[in-house]
C-alpha cells in the first residue's frame, strides 16, 4: 500500500486497518505522484474509472470497484442570465458524486485486508460506500445522525449495510464512527478523513476535461461541506496542468448553506482555517457540516486558484431547485447549491472568470 503522510506534520505512516489519521490529530495525503495520461490510450478504454487507472493510488493488480462511475455527461445550458456547462455528477450509479471516492476507497480497504468498512455520514456517502462494498463483498457499517433523511438510509440499508442512528448531529455520528474504527477491526471508510476518497473524487476533474476536449474552464462552482469533491478536483486539475494536459487550472468556487457555513465565514474573515458553527437545519443537509476535517485545506485550495466562497440561503437553494428541475435535472437540494449561487451571482462570476462548469452533485429521486 502507498504511504501516508500527515499534512499539518509531515509525519509518515505506513497504510493500514488502523491507520486514518496522523498521531498529532491532523489528516492524511497519500505519497503519490500521478503520471502523466496516454490520451490516445485512454480513448480506446471503457467510460469507468479504470478509464484514469495510471492515475489512482492503488496497488499493481487492484482495479477500482466497477459499478459504472466515471465519465459523465456534461451539458450546455443557460443559468444566471449567461451559458453554462452542467456537471451531471448525480447521474453517477448511486445518484451522486461521491460513487467516484467510494470506488477507489472502497478498492484500497479490500486491498488492506479490511472484510468490513465503516463511515459516517447523512446519506449519499452511505449508499455509495454500502453499494461499493456490497461489490467487492465486504460488510458495511454506517453511522448516520438521528435527523438523517430516512429515504437515503433506507437504500443504504438495503444494499446490505449496516444503519446505525446516533442521537446528535453529523459530528455525534463522526465521533461515533471514529471511536467503532479505533477497534482496527473494521476499516474506517471515512470520506472526509482518507485520501483515497480524494483519489476517486479527481477523476470529476480528468472526466470534465476530457468532456471539454482536454481543457479547463474559467471556474468550477462545487457544493461543499466536508469538501471532497472540491479537494478531488483541486487535485485533478493540478495534475492535468503540471503535465501540461490542459493549461491553468480553474478556480474552485465552493457553494455552502447559508445556515452552515463556516468556510464561508472563515473565507471573509481571512482565516486560515475555519472555526466551528452549530449544526443548524438545512434544506442541504449534504453539506451540514459545522467543522469540516480538512477546512484549512479547502481554504488554501480556494484562495490558492483564485476562487472564492460563497454562501446562499434557503430561498435561494428553492429557488434553483425548482429551476433546475423545470429544465428536467432532478436534483436534491445539496446538488442546487452551486446552480443557486450562479443563477444569484452568474453575471459577476462570468465577468471575473469567464467560462463556468456548475456541479450538480445529488440526485432527488431518492427521497
Amino acid at each position: 500500500m502507498i504511504p501516508y503522510v500527515c499534512t499539518d506534520c509531515a509525519s509518515r505512516h505506513e497504510a493500514g486497518l488502523e491507520r486514518w489519521r496522523c498521531d498529532c490529530g491532523a489528516p492524511l495525503d497519500l505519497l503519490f505522484e500521478a503520471p502523466p495520461l496516454d490520451l490516445r490510450a485512454i480513448a480506446r478504454r471503457p467510460r469507468t474509472l479504470d478509464r484514469y487507472r495510471e492515475v489512482l493510488p492503488l496497488p499493481d493488480g487492484v482495479e477500482p470497484v466497477n459499478l459504472g462511475a466515471g465519465v459523465t455527461p456534461v451539458v450546455e445550458d443557460v443559468l444566471g442570465g449567461g451559458p453554462v456547462h452542467l456537471a451531471l455528477e448525480y447521474v453517477s450509479p448511486t445518484g451522486s458524486f461521491k460513487d467516484r471516492g467510494a470506488a477507489v476507497l472502497v478498492a484500497a480497504a479490500a486491498a488492506s485486508g479490511a472484510r468490513e468498512v465503516l463511515d459516517d455520514t447523512s446519506g449519499n456517502a452511505g449508499i455509495a460506500l454500502a453499494a461499493h462494498a456490497a461489490r467487492l463483498g465486504l460488510r458495511a457499517r454506517i453511522f448516520a445522525p438521528e435527523d438523517a433523511a430516512p429515504g437515503k438510509l433506507r437504500i443504504a440499508s438495503s444494499l446490505g449495510a449496516e444503519v446505525v442512528r446516533v442521537p446528535g448531529g453529523r459530528a455525534a455520528a463522526a465521533t461515533a464512527a471514529s471511536v467503532a474504527a479505533a477497534g482496527g477491526s473494521a476499516f474506517y471508510a471515512s470520506h472526509a478523513w482518507n485520501p483515497h476518497f480524494l483519489h476517486g473524487t479527481k477523476t470529476f476533474a480528468y472526466s470534465l476535461a476530457e468532456a471539454l476536449g482536454w481543457s479547463a474552464p474559467g471556474a468550477v462552482v462545487l457544493p461543499a461541506g466536508n469538501g471532497s469533491l472540491a479537494l478531488g478536483a483541486h487535485l485533478g486539475f493540478r495534475e492535468l496542468a503540471r503535465h501540461g494536459t490542459i493549461g491553468r487550472p480553474p478556480a474552485l468556487c465552493l457553494v455552502q448553506a447559508a445556515r452552515c457555513a463556516p468556510l464561508c465565514r472563515a473565507f471573509e474573515q481571512g482565516q486560515l482555517a475555519p472555526s466551528p458553527v452549530g449544526e443548524t437545519t438545512t434544506m442541504a443537509d449534504g453539506v451540514r457540516v459545522a467543522s469540516p476535517v480538512r477546512g484549512a485545506q479547502l481554504l488554501a485550495a480556494v484562495r490558492g486558484s483564485g476562487g472564492v466562497v460563497a454562501a446562499v440561503e434557503e430561498e435561494d437553494i428553492e429557488v434553483a431547485m425548482r429551476l433546475l428541475w423545470r429544465k428536467g435535472y432532478a436534483v436534491e437540494p445539496t446538488g442546487a447549491l452551486a446552480a443557486a449561487f450562479v443563477h444569484r451571482s452568474g453575471g459577476s462570476l462570468r465577468e471575473r472568470y469567464g467560462s463556468l462548469v456548475v456541479a450538480l452533485t445529488g440526485s432527488g429521486l431518492k427521497g
